[in-house]
């Protein structure tokens, strides 16, 4: 059996950056929010991306289609922000379900919502536990955490095939151009021998997110952990404009599960630096 497990986060959806369905936001007082032009260019790389999906998919008729929203739905109303669409969380919860529309249109076997920070989805996840429940009473397949009962997790680990996934919305990263790839193998054997040290399997795959940035440890010899970040869909925020150098990067991963081993896929956007000005 044949199975694509597709991770996806930091979709952001509410801040003036992050996804938006191109048909805008619903406000107070009959408002409307329209996406900018940056936003259109998110959402035509959003479908884009789930196009390539699609195709996999299609190839692969009787394969398992698994979905992965890695914390950070949405935005929320924080750090006394401006670049939102408006201080209520719930239209960033309809706007992000709303932008799920896309994956979910794939007809997913199963779907793991991961918590993400708490200044963004709120204490203990809310928001994120939310959507998990709207789906799911939206007869979507919603797969809950077995240990709390809950319909979101802060962590989950899955077993496709003999493929074991470990992940988390919150991990690290080299934050510099020339530490992301050591500080990832650095990171996936730490995950490796931590889980050997306590006595468990240590995970195939380590999936994490938060940083808006994709970087991969690679299969590295004779440790069995591979440690993935995943890219994001939110542009630069004006946090980001100040201590970053790095633009986002922008996209989604997957992973072709067979009964033996696995190959990941990437899509991935990088949007355009500030226009140069001539004097």
């Amino acid at each position: 059996m044949k199975h694509i497990v597709v991770c996806v986060g930091d979709t952001h959806c509410g801040s003036t950056v992050g996804l938006c369905p191109p048909e805008g936001l619903e406000l107070d007082d009959e408002g409307m929010y329209l996406p900018s032009k940056a936003q259109n260019w998110l959402w035509n790389n959003w479908e884009e991306a789930w196009g390539k999906v699609k195709s996999v998919k299609r190839k692969n008729r009787k394969a398992k289609l698994h979905l992965i929203l890695n914390g950070d739905l949405i935005d929320g109303d924080h750090h006394r922000t401006t670049q939102i669409a408006t201080g209520l969380t719930g239209v960033h919860m309809s706007c992000a379900i709303e932008s799920l529309r896309v994956p979910l249109a794939l007809k997913p076997n199963t779907i793991h919502v991961l918590r993400g920070t708490p200044s963004h989805v709120g204490r203990a996840g809310g928001s994120e536990e939310g959507i998990a429940r709207a789906l799911k009473a939206a007869s979507w397949p919603v797969v809950g955490d077995p240990d709390t009962g809950m319909k979101s997790s802060y962590s989950r680990v899955i077993q496709v095939g003999n493929t074991r996934f470990d992940i988390k919305h919150h991990g690290r990263m080299g934050r510099r151009a020339h530490t992301k790839g050591p500080y990832m193998r650095w990171f996936a054997q730490d995950i490796f021998f931590n889980h050997m040290m306590d006595g468990d399997d240590p995970p195939d795959v380590a999936i994490r997110s938060h940083f808006h940035q994709f970087a991969d440890s690679g299969r590295i010899h004779k440790i069995k952990t591979r440690a993935v970040a995943l890219p994001a869909w939110q542009l630069a925020t004006e946090y980001v404009h100040r201590v970053a150098e790095s633009l986002a990067d922008i996209g989604l991963v997957w992973f072709e599960v067979d009964d033996d081993d696995y190959d990941m896929k990437t899509v991935l956007y990088k949007p355009d630096r500030p226009t140069t000005v001539e004097v």
